[in-house]
């Protein structure tokens, strides 16, 4: 793993982008801080670096970009750098910090390795936390599938990562994937979203699929018995150019019996609930904002996400449900978001529930 060269990154942004305006119209960060070459032609400067920090590195900027630019690539080389100097306060980002930390300890790690497994189910930190009766359907549901299925509940450090603390996060990272490999692992089912895009970038030896493709095409479902309810769906940021993951999400919920309608903003060009990046750290009301824009797109609908997090920001501004909880029957849709004592102990439950 190697960091990326900010100084590159801004240099190559000064040259090809044009400050055509596109990716400033849908983003509230971008609205303040200017085109990514006016942000780039700043340079190195500490103010310049720690303005990336206000950036959620959902994307949105990639997809819109008619240059085929990536400046979600360059703040994260941003952040990245301002690590290194030593400019970023890590104390208002505490709690994220925290939650990985103890999420990631042997007190909320568990592995199930049955005889011959080579495939395992690894359902990230978000949904344990706000659902492990759905969880557990899950891996019930899958086992249909192939019994040698396993289970690992751990932490894929995409906080630190996120954060630009890359020592930190590769620490993490190579913990799980050595145990993995050890183990002979050598795909993975992901459930997050946000763990599948770190699984597939940094974990070159495993096949990563999301659970919900493998749903789709190979586990028995429950009978329709919605009668076309209208729901909408908040496709996550993470998943933003993850088409396979997207359309398996969509034919799930219409064979769960559900009626789709889009949102404006979907697919390439969904938004970001307002979770990416922790930028609630340094810009606080961002969660509150961006999930508001996301709730009056949904204009009353019932809304559908693919992500435990976006679920949960969510809930406070519109009925919402993970499609895990439509798979499973373990859920309906809800307004009422998990307190961070639920989560934990929710998290506990799993750790020692029963399962094989």
């Amino acid at each position: 793993m190697a960091t990326n060269d900010c100084a590159a990154a801004m240099a190559d942004m000064v040259a090809a982008c044009t400050s055509c305006g596109e990716c400033v119209r849908p983003c509230s960060f971008l609205q303040q801080q200017g085109t990514p070459a006016a942000i780039a032609r700043r340079g190195n400067a500490e103010s310049t670096l720690l303005s990336a920090f206000g950036c959620s590195l959902c994307g949105l900027c990639d997809a819109v970009c008619p240059e085929g630019l990536s400046p979600s690539a360059m703040f994260m080389a941003m952040r990245q750098e301002a690590v290194r100097n030593g400019l970023i306060d890590l104390k208002p980002y505490a709690p994220w910090l925290h939650y990985e930390k103890l999420g990631a300890s042997p007190l909320f790690q568990r592995d199930l390795f049955p005889a011959g497994c080579t495939t395992v189910f690894f359902p990230g930190c978000s949904l344990p936390g706000t659902r492990p009766d759905t969880v557990q359907g899950l891996y019930r549901l899958l086992r249909t599938y192939d019994p040698a299925i396993g289970l690992v509940l751990d932490c894929c450090g995409k906080i630190s990562h996120d954060l630009g603390l890359y020592e930190r996060f590769t620490t993490i990272f190579k913990r799980l994937s050595t145990r993995l490999v050890n183990k002979g692992i050598t795909r993975i089912l992901t459930a997050c979203p946000g763990c599948s895009k770190i699984l597939r970038k940094y974990g070159e030896q495993f096949e990563v699929v999301s659970v919900y493709e493998v749903l789709v095409s190979s586990v028995p479902l429950p009978d329709a018995q919605n009668q076309n309810r209208l729901v909408t769906i908040h496709d996550p940021c993470p998943a933003r150019f993850d088409q396979p993951q997207q359309q398996a999400v969509r034919q799930l919920i219409n064979q769960c019996g559900y009626q789709v309608e889009e949102l404006p903003s979907h697919g390439q060009t969904t938004r970001c609930c307002g979770q990416g990046g922790m930028v609630e750290g340094c810009v606080p009301g961002t969660v509150k904002q961006e999930s508001s824009i996301i709730a009056a797109e949904a204009a009353g609908r019932p809304v559908v996400s693919s992500c435990g997090a976006c679920c949960e920001t969510l809930a406070s501004t519109t009925p919402t449900a993970h499609i895990a909880d439509l798979l499973t029957g373990t859920g309906n849709f809800t307004a009422q978001p998990v307190s961070s004592l639920k989560r934990w102990l929710n998290r506990l439950k799993l750790r020692f529930s029963r399962l094989s």
